[in-house]
């Protein structure tokens, strides 16, 4: 990559996921030129359902089992590790559904090929999508986080099937440099911030208080998801981009065209 193809030079930018996903965030940030600042404001943890024996005890009744997102995937097959043998037996009878190609990705690993998968990447869509298919189902199972909306659950109740919702993780605020991010907002050292969850944003917000709000203002605000960019606009701020897939690598993109956009109508050259 040249000069020429750095649209992020000397940008800086808040990356508020963590793991692998973020450290490749950072990568490609760094890869355009500009200057990658990550601070986790969430991650997952395994979560003990309840209903969880019920589930387990009952999973070859389900005809779908359907993820709405990678976690889910992983959480879910962290649940029934134990009697993997026993799933696998009875999987064949089951057909499975995502919701996005990351959740896809994430199955495929387990070697479970996905029947079903909306073109956007929304529940309101897959509610909407499956119902357009020549698919049916009679009963389901959504393996989901603790903050997951219940819109695909209502979707299917509404017409009379059943939906059961396992809750096999739980979002939780990690420890985060609080005194860093302040220090990075109030100094205006900052130029982008990224979110990728209502969650993200909402605990980013709890750090940051008034005087240090109004610095908000100036960034560029990134954001992966319809409902993400909602929260945010609800509380007075603006999202200038937001990616039509809700994925990392597709936020990046985003990013990368619009800071390209602007280098070209301010006739910039390298």
């Amino acid at each position: 990559m040249n000069l020429r193809q750095k649209p992020l030079r000397g940008q800086h930018v808040l990356i508020t996921r963590g793991g692998e996903q973020g450290e490749k965030f950072c990568m490609d940030v760094a890869s355009a030129g500009g200057i990658p600042h990550m601070i986790p404001l969430i991650d997952f943890r395994h979560f003990t359902d309840p209903n969880q024996s019920h589930y387990l005890q009952h999973l070859s009744e389900y005809d779908w089992i359907i993820f709405t997102s990678k976690n889910g995937v992983y959480y879910f097959f962290e649940q029934v590790k134990n009697q993997l043998d026993e799933f696998h037996s009875f999987s064949q009878s089951i057909q499975f559904a995502v919701v996005g190609e990351k959740t896809k990705e994430a199955l495929d690993r387990y070697h479970i090929d996905s029947c079903f998968m909306p073109h956007v990447f929304t529940a309101e869509d897959f509610v909407r999508e499956f119902f357009q298919t020549k698919y049916s189902a009679k009963k389901i199972l959504i393996p989901k986080g603790n903050l997951a909306r219940k819109t695909i659950a209502e979707g299917f109740r509404s017409r009379g099937i059943l939906a059961d919702e396992w809750i096999v993780y739980e979002t939780f605020f990690p420890v985060v440099q609080s005194d860093q991010l302040l220090k990075l907002l109030v100094e205006d050292t900052l130029d982008i911030a990224t979110f990728t969850s209502p969650s993200t944003f909402n605990h980013f917000m709890k750090i940051v208080k008034k005087p240090a709000s109004e610095h908000v203002h100036r960034l560029t605000l990134a954001a992966i998801g319809t409902v993400t960019k909602q929260v945010i606009e609800n509380k007075g701020y603006h999202v200038q981009i937001c990616p039509e897939k809700f994925t990392m690598d597709e936020l990046f993109q985003e990013i990368y065209n619009f800071f390209q956009k602007e280098q070209r109508n301010d006739g910039h050259e390298f």
